[in-house]
């Protein structure tokens, strides 16, 4: 079922939110993390709704998707739909592992403007394209390696089919990977590491590392 009605726009940090007019709970059967299909004015995404209590519902637009929505104020026209779960960002990707989008010969280091884009960045520097345009994609939320893969994916950038863990001190690295230490992502190649929140490094503590996902440059 659609829900249609008007939506206040209102910024809080980064982002900016609509609240949903109505309990969702009681109107949707619905609860916890919702995912849905939302269209304001004429943009439409795809995104997960914030619980904020008995029912009560914002619907989260990120800085990347706000520039994307016209207004002439902050009232806006909002069409809500229900969904099972949100589209796999690798569907309908114009790459593939035949046709990526570049051959990675070389990396440009690229520093995310604030905490939670690492994994944004180093899609941003196997891919070589903006860090814009990743975040559009991904959306602009901490992310967990599972969304970087699908990014990869998107791309057509080849990867193991899993991450290696358990280093020893004298592990020896694969030419290209993203590497997780503490749940912050960096990228390691041809014997630079490229750490998205202070450049480029010549080494890092391998006690530190939690584990790597290979990149299979071509």
């Amino acid at each position: 079922m659609v829900y249609e009605f008007t939506g206040y726009l209102f910024q809080e940090g980064q982002r900016a939110f609509i609240s949903i007019p109505f309990n969702v709970w009681e109107e949707c059967a619905q609860k916890g993390n919702i995912p849905a299909e939302i269209t304001i004015n004429d943009f439409t995404y795809e995104c997960k709704l914030v619980p904020k209590g008995n029912g009560n519902y914002l619907i989260p637009i990120s800085k990347v998707n706000l520039k994307s929505i016209s207004q002439d104020d902050n009232n806006v026209n909002v069409s809500l739909e229900i969904i099972n779960g949100l589209t796999r960002i690798n569907n309908n990707s114009p790459y593939s592992l035949e046709n990526p989008i570049r051959k990675i010969d070389t990396i440009k280091s690229i520093i995310q403007p604030r905490n939670g884009l690492c994994g944004h960045a180093c899609v941003s520097m196997l891919t070589g394209i903006s860090l814009d345009e990743v975040i559009s994609l991904m959306g602009s939320q901490c992310c967990s390696m599972s969304k970087v893969i699908e990014a990869l994916d998107y791309y057509g950038i080849n990867h193991s089919k899993k991450m290696f863990y358990n280093l020893k001190p004298d592990s020896i690295l694969p030419k290209c990977c993203i590497i997780n230490i503490n749940n912050h992502y960096i990228l390691y190649f041809d014997g630079i590491y490229y750490d998205p929140a202070v450049g480029t490094l010549e080494k890092v503590d391998m006690n530190e590392i939690v584990g790597y996902l290979e990149i299979l440059a071509q």
